[in-house]
């Protein structure tokens, strides 16, 4: 029995998850969702909950780490906090088993994922980054309870870098980063046929293409950003995930004449375009003013002259504008860069992504706003049509598509 496009295939609660720092007070630790009546807890005053069901289902692994968020002076950082609480349920037994309730189909425990512990031990970055978490838990764990030796450590180390997704909400935006075990099983392409999505904490797969035979073994999600040169992809492949692709896409290299530059007279230009990149990923860092952003973008642009449109690092530069122009509310700025960004999305991206949605999305509700409805229907009906694909009709973003697509007709109907 074949599996069709759009089937939800698979879906899961994490094994553990914690939540981006930076939403540590503005999201319930548990389920991830924004309150603005979030209490914390009492004893170690550093997690916060949105209610006392989230808090008692937290409690089974926060009654360990609580009295170590006790002993360190700030929250620890993201993955030192997952990794702390891998290593809990591991203490607890918890590895060899599988969460019935919480995964469909259940096929995988956390002791069945790989770790490539002999990749880290040969990878010198990796290794310090594992001497410094371990170290950590050692030290601000001592007294309270053993931890494992140092190839158990290294394990679920390995486990975890190899094997956490990074959980988005409703808008699509990093909030959290987990493990799911049975969802782990699934290989990577750069030219996926399944997606996965998330609601709260729940994980999702949904297939981008029919499939021929139930087999999740030809089943693929995509790990990194596609809209990348092969030669990027693959190194930064081999150095998260220690393996090289051999997808069509890799071994074709599609694309890649459309976003590298071979005439030599424009690498001042493109080198230019990465100076820029740089600069507006500092500013980013330190959280400077989009309006900054927009101006060092718009200055840039100005001054290139024979890039190709689809040169890869000037679409970038151009997504970025367009992102800083609608965070800075410069409604015609942002769309000057959305309509150039549409064209190079229109001859680069082929995979129907939910990120891909929420550009056509997005844009068509910039032009909704600004009173161009005729030509926000079709980007809408582009970013609808994705997300009942990738999303399901469910979803907040889908059902915001729907909306906007039914004011638009309500408007275009008004003015015939």
């Amino acid at each position: 029995m074949a599996w069709k496009k759009g089937s939800m295939i698979m879906e899961a609660l994490p094994y553990t998850h914690v939540i981006m720092q930076i939403y540590n007070e503005q999201r319930c630790n548990m389920c991830l969702m924004s309150s603005e009546s979030l209490k914390r807890c009492a004893a170690c005053k550093k997690i916060w909950y949105c209610c006392q069901q989230c808090q008692k289902e937290d409690w089974k692994l926060h009654k360990t780490e609580c009295p170590i968020f006790q002993r360190v002076p700030n929250l620890p950082t993201d993955s030192i906090r997952l990794y702390l609480r891998l290593i809990l349920l591991h203490q607890m037994g918890k590895a060899v088993s599988k969460l019935d309730r919480s995964e469909f189909p259940c096929i995988r425990t956390f002791n069945d994922l790989e770790s490539h512990s002999k990749e880290i031990r040969n990878d010198e970055k990796r290794w310090e980054l594992f001497q410094i978490a371990a170290d950590f838990i050692r030290a601000y764990t001592h007294g309270l309870f053993d931890c494992p030796n140092e190839e158990t450590m290294l394990d679920i180390f390995g486990k975890m870098v190899i094997n956490t997704f990074t959980v988005t909400d409703e808008m699509l935006q990093d909030v959290a980063v987990a493990v799911y075990n049975s969802p782990s099983i699934l290989d990577h392409r750069c030219n996926p046929n399944a997606v996965a999505s998330f609601e709260g904490r729940r994980l999702t797969i949904r297939l981008l293409q029919d499939i021929p035979s139930q087999d999740f073994s030809q089943v693929y999600l995509c790990y990194i950003d596609t809209l990348a040169l092969t030669e990027e992809r693959q190194e930064q492949l081999f150095q998260q995930y220690y393996f090289t692709c051999t997808c069509d896409k890799c071994q074709h290299r599609q694309q890649d004449n459309l976003m590298k530059v071979k005439d030599d007279s424009l690498q001042g230009v493109v080198s230019e375009v990465k100076s820029c990149l740089n600069t507006i990923e500092g500013i980013e860092k330190e959280g400077g003013d989009p309006k900054t952003k927009v101006k060092s973008c718009t200055e840039c642009l100005a001054k290139l002259e024979g890039l190709p449109e689809t040169e890869i690092h000037l679409v970038r530069l151009v997504g970025k504008a367009f992102d800083a122009a609608i965070e800075a509310q410069m409604w015609q700025e942002a769309l000057d860069f959305g309509r150039r960004k549409l064209v190079q999305y229109q001859m680069l991206v082929e995979d129907e992504t939910p990120g891909t949605g929420l550009f056509y999305a997005n844009l068509g509700k910039l032009l909704v706003f600004l009173e161009e409805v005729r030509d926000a229907k079709p980007l809408l009906k582009k970013a609808l049509e994705i997300f009942l694909i990738t999303l399901g009709d469910s979803h907040t973003l889908t059902r915001q598509v729907i909306e906007l697509l039914q004011q638009c007709q309500m408007e275009i109907s008004n003015s015939n």
